[in-house]
């Protein structure tokens, strides 16, 4: 109920531009008392919202506040599955994935979103530790419950992939390459990455967890000093500042889009995509392997489960599903 009301008050607000409104507007849907809507406005004041008031004229807001907080995600995310599940926000996590992982286990509807400002144990694939400071980066998890067979689960990396480049494309942002499996780069230099984690029965995805770290406010010198030659982020790449809140809005509106088209069975537009965005096609590569073998060949495409195919100096082809790149 609460953060139906904090929604409810911040639609209001936005949709008067700057306008005054009254206590009795707000209140009307839920048949609160006035102390009630004060203590609701305090709570968004506390979380960054600037929100006016006076005794006579009511309640009216300042400007658009970049707060990752449920009430205004639900807001941004109207029409999508993400609107509908639930939404937990924190400044500080072990890890996003495995608070995640316990809501789907738990039952929450897909759509499900976990986010942070910092994760203590937050990792990326082989278990490297993700690396950002509070408020100046993306650190997020979805919850998905693919009508997949567990085998074309390797898509969703992909699918990630392609909906984050597409959103940061629509804000203006270009130069964005796709490396296999999960890292997202400009200029050579990462700026995201996706880990993706399924729980199965036999032949049935239960759900799949896919968590995303984006380097979106970070300057050159808050990265450790090993990662600032490898390391980048939106602000570093065009020079000026992002709103988290737009950039996460805009990606998960390109997943929901991207998702509808998945859960048919259509990935083709999606694999057409990834092809013309990739960094790895054609180019020589060398993979670790989980196992620690070392193969060097040339990357030569994906195949329809997302699985990289990689021809080795003998001329044998690899089907990779997982392993590092070099």
């Amino acid at each position: 109920m609460p953060h139906k009301v904090k929604q409810h008050i911040l639609k209001t607000l936005r949709s008067s531009e700057g306008a005054w409104v009254s206590s009795e507007s707000l209140r009307q849907p839920f048949d609160i008392s006035r102390a009630a809507i004060s203590k609701q406005v305090r709570g968004l004041r506390e979380k960054g919202y600037r929100i006016e008031s006076s005794p006579r004229k009511g309640y009216r807001l300042f400007g658009r506040a970049d707060v990752l907080a449920p009430e205004s995600l639900y807001l941004h995310l109207e029409g999508t599955r993400f609107a509908k599940g639930t939404i937990k926000v924190s400044e500080v996590t072990q890890s996003t994935n495995d608070d995640a992982k316990q809501m789907a286990a738990e039952g929450c509807a897909e759509g499900s979103l976990v986010l942070a400002d910092i994760q203590v144990a937050g990792r990326g694939r082989r278990g490297r530790v993700w690396f950002g400071n509070q408020g100046d980066s993306l650190l997020f998890s979805m919850v998905l419950r693919p009508p997949l067979d567990p085998m074309r689960c390797g898509l969703l990396p992909l699918l990630v992939a392609v909906a984050v480049r597409e959103a940061l494309n629509e804000l203006g942002i270009e130069g964005v390459g796709i490396k296999w499996p999960n890292d997202l780069l400009i200029d050579g230099r990462k700026i995201g990455g996706i880990l993706c984690e399924i729980s199965t029965d036999f032949d049935r995805v239960e759900y799949a967890v896919v968590g995303v770290g984006l380097n979106v406010n970070n300057d050159s010198d808050t990265f450790p000093e090993e990662l600032r030659l490898t390391a980048c982020s939106l602000k570093m790449a065009t020079g000026k500042p992002w709103s988290r809140l737009e950039v996460l809005s805009e990606i998960l509106k390109s997943m929901d889009r991207l998702l509808r088209q998945a859960w048919s069975g259509n990935f083709k537009n999606i694999l057409e995509y990834w092809r013309g965005a990739t960094l790895t096609s054609g180019n020589r590569v060398t993979t670790t392997l989980p196992n620690g073998q070392k193969i060097q060949g040339t990357a030569l495409d994906i195949d329809d489960s997302g699985a990289l195919l990689l021809k080795d100096d003998d001329g044998k082809v690899h089907m990779l599903t997982s392993g590092e790149l070099n």
